[in-house]
């Protein structure tokens, strides 16, 4: 694929939301596919960061705050002196040479030589580092980068453009030690005269092997995760054709990406500041990016020729490569989750008249070849939030309670597919949380979102009114909720914006059906949840009560009509009416399932403006079922017990976990081994939690990382899902299956999912049928590998 053809994807308003429905995914590059990128991925979406706040401590320091609240406290930056002098530097090479676990920089656990790569296989990355002497400098970043030798197949080919021979003997050394150690493949090219950086990372690119070309000076130091960041950068972000990080000094920020202005001027985007606006926090496009530290496809490097030469030493090489990249429909994008500590001007010096002289040229040579895309620049003085407004095209907002945290629950986990396919349909994505609150354990899934490129907006009156303009070319809200909270200042402030309602689920069916479950056992259908609601229509309080006492007895259902029931019907019928008038101010409603268009047409709602969005999953999901499913004699081995996952901030999780401790003691009269595992975010009511934990069959794992989730599913014979109310669609269900393990659930559980019962799952409403169902399991465990396998299939054809 040639990804230098340039094209313009800017979307008309009028034609936005049928181009928004059919856009297909911007293609990935060929290299895309290499395993370690493949194994990247898999991490990310097992523990979505991928950045360095949290792992390295040094950087945390530095970015906790920043990636927590968008600030970088002056104190907490490590001065660069600090971080690896002259006795430490022979320490590290010591101990490279002796075979020792080196830790000096790092916390250690990610220098253990626990790897191995085929030498003769082509790297991934080719790391092209030029130096002119310091030796020492350079073998201290080789290290840092090489550490991540360990995460991708990686080759260095450092160009020594005319060092004394003291240096070459000690970055020789160390190349030699470090290859060992690290296990990667390294070249030596020297300039028989002194060329500058320019030539020699092009006469480094042109002899390297790797499909990523990463330019680093020998005078920086990466964060743990950077290189990952960079290269899933070039992979998710649409049409990346540069990717760099956030480049920090001595106490401050060195570089935010770079500006280019008009007359050729540059400047780096917030030097010296101690803090980074909230809204710029996510990976986005600038005009250029310093080539200190830059990743780039080395086949789009090579079709454009490089580095230009006429640049000479070096200054405006790297702002005439962005310039270049985007002549072809290319981007530069800034990952402010990869950070890189830069000691800048080692080459010509902090600032010298060789310096200035150099930059007065180049900038006019560079002046003179860009002049007429230098006219949409913008002029020497323009804010920097303006100078990055002009690449945002086609933007939509997507208005929610929280922000999404996709390791938690299946509702973000859907939401994040959702936001993914914009992104990689070139759509940029303002998210606004109406309550702007970050718990410490969702920083990480935060993180891994800006990084993705989504901007987070943290008021939503700035958001809708703070422009004289609206932006947006659409504005998605999900919930009813949400919509009764910004509807108004939508229509005040973006008039005529067309507006898609996502109902995530119905919320009137499922509060509806929490009513009746009270009073009655079994599977409540829509329609008796309808006519239930539709009880609460009036003021007269009489005739509503007479209204719930005959719909009722129409359910053979006994219950003393109070007052609060009245109350608490009233509000159900109230939020139906919120939900119809959302949907009627929609141009399109976005569903769960069938059965939710459904009760939408039953109020009359025109099934022309539904459109079924149920859980979305990443096809590795199908996969990993399939592949389990495979090994006949591997999966029925030691399989036996339950398991069941769900927030406990979901109340219809709530009552179906105090309906498990009842089916928990039923099968344990038949079988005294079984053990029902449960999974979930959030705390339990204080009485569920001792009952869970003092319950000898029940164990209460808690949160659980994916990993160790599908560890645990490979154990169990069975999910076991008891939901007594709800709407929408069950991502447990669906996750189970992924897992190769089948379901004994109701039929509220198993609703909108297509899945047929006594040949895909067990239909269980009493506490006698999940007994029978799971002592069937238990019989012929090739049976429930046949129900795992047929539950799949139809799951994976309806996604």
């Amino acid at each position: 694929m040639d990804r230098t053809k340039k094209t313009d994807h800017s979307i008309g308003s009028s034609a936005f939301l049928i181009r928004l429905l059919y856009l297909s995914k911007q293609p990935a590059p060929h290299w895309a596919r290499h395993p370690d990128i493949v194994r990247l991925n898999e991490k990310l979406r097992q523990q979505p960061f991928l950045g360095g706040c949290f792992e390295d401590q040094a950087i945390m320091k530095v970015l906790g705050p920043v990636c927590a609240n968008g600030s970088l406290r002056k104190s907490d930056v490590v001065p660069w002196h600090h971080r690896l002098g002259k006795t430490e530097f022979s320490v590290l090479k010591e101990n490279l040479k002796l075979g020792k676990d080196v830790s000096v920089i790092r916390d250690g656990n990610r220098n253990k030589k626990n790897h191995h790569h085929d030498q003769a296989a082509d790297p991934l990355i080719s790391v092209v580092m030029p130096f002119h002497n310091q030796g020492q400098m350079t073998c201290q970043s080789v290290h840092e980068l090489a550490q991540d030798s360990v995460k991708f197949k990686m080759e260095f080919v450092v160009v020594d453009d005319e060092s004394y021979l003291e240096h070459v003997s000690i970055v020789k050394s160390c190349l030699k030690d470090m290859s060992a150690w690290y296990d990667f493949r390294y070249t030596y090219l020297r300039n028989d005269v002194s060329e500058g950086y320019s030539f020699s990372c092009n006469k480094g690119a042109e002899i390297a092997r790797g499909s990523v070309l990463l330019f680093a000076n020998n005078d920086m130091m990466v964060s743990n995760g950077a290189v990952g960041a960079l290269i899933n950068t070039l992979v998710t972000y649409p049409k990346a054709g540069i990717a760099g990080p956030l480049f920090l000094g001595q106490r401050d920020i060195q570089e935010f990406g770079g500006v280019i202005y008009n007359q050729a001027g540059a400047a780096n985007a917030f030097r010296g500041y101690t803090r980074v606006p909230k809204q710029l926090l996510m990976a986005h496009q600038v005009d250029y990016i310093s080539a200190a530290c830059i990743a780039v496809e080395k086949e789009v490097f090579v079709k454009l020729g490089g580095f230009d030469r006429v640049y000479g030493r070096g200054y405006y090489e790297d702002t005439d490569l962005a310039m270049a990249m985007r002549n072809v429909g290319l981007r530069v994008v800034l990952q402010p989750f990869a950070v890189v500590y830069h000691q800048e001007g080692n080459t010509f010096g902090a600032d010298s008249k060789e310096k200035r002289l150099l930059m007065s040229k180049n900038r006019q040579i560079f002046k003179e070849k860009w002049k007429d895309a230098l006219v949409h620049h913008m002029p020497e003085g323009t804010p920097f939030f303006a100078t990055r407004e002009r690449y945002i095209k086609n933007l939509i907002l997507w208005i929610d309670q929280v922000i999404p945290t996709p390791s938690y629950d299946s509702g973000s986990q859907r939401m994040w597919e959702i936001l993914r396919y914009f992104l990689n349909s070139d759509i940029q994505v303002d998210f606004l949380p109406i309550h702007y609150f970050v718990p410490q354990q969702w920083l990480a899934d935060v993180a891994y979102i800006r990084s993705r490129g989504i901007r987070l907006q943290p008021n939503k009156t700035e958001a809708l009114c703070g422009r004289a303009k609206c932006p947006y070319k659409a504005i998605f809200i999900a919930r009813p909720n949400t919509a009764e909270d910004v509807i108004g200042m939508i229509g005040r402030c973006c008039a005529g914006v067309p507006i898609v309602y996502d109902t995530v689920d119905l919320h009137f069916l499922r509060e509806s059906r929490e009513i009746l479950q009270q009073n009655k056992e079994g599977y409540v259908s829509p329609e008796e949840a309808i006519r239930l609601a539709l009880c609460g229509e009036g003021k007269d309080l009489d005739s509503k009560k007479e209204c719930i006492e005959k719909t009722m007895a129409h359910l053979d259902m006994e219950a003393h009509v109070t007052p609060d029931l009245v109350a608490n019907v009233t509000k159900v019928y109230k939020r139906l009416q919120s939900e119809l008038d959302i949907v009627t101010r929609s141009v399109m409603t976005l569903v769960m399932s069938d059965v939710e268009d459904y009760v939408l047409q039953l109020q009359g709602m025109p099934g022309s403006k539904m459109k079924i969005v149920s859980n979305i999953y990443p096809d590795e999901s199908i996969s990993v079922g399939q592949k389990l499913l495979q090994d006949e004699s591997s999966y029925l081995k030691r399989r036996h017990g339950g398991i069941f996952v769900g927030s406990f901030q979901h109340v219809p999780n709530v009552v179906a976990v105090r309906n498990l401790i009842l089916v928990t003691d039923a099968i344990r009269e038949h079988h005294s081994d079984f053990v029902m595992h449960i999974v979930g975010s959030h705390q339990p009511p204080e009485d569920l939690l001792k009952q869970l934990s003092h319950h000898k069959g029940i164990r209460f794992h808690g949160f659980m990382t994916d990993d160790d989730l599908t560890s645990l599913y490979a154990e169990v014979l069975c999910a076991i899902v008891p939901l007594s109310t709800g709407a929408g669609v069950k991502g447990k269900v669906a996750a189970a299956y992924f897992h190769g393990v089948p379901v004994i659930g109701s039929r509220i559980a198993l609703e909108g999912m297509g899945l047929s019962a006594d040949t895909d799952y067990f239909l269980a409403e009493e506490i006698q049928e999940y007994v029978r169902s799971y002592s069937e399991l238990r019989k012929d465990p090739h049976l429930a590998r046949q129900f795992a396998s047929n539950g799949l299939e139809k799951i994976a054809s309806r996604i």
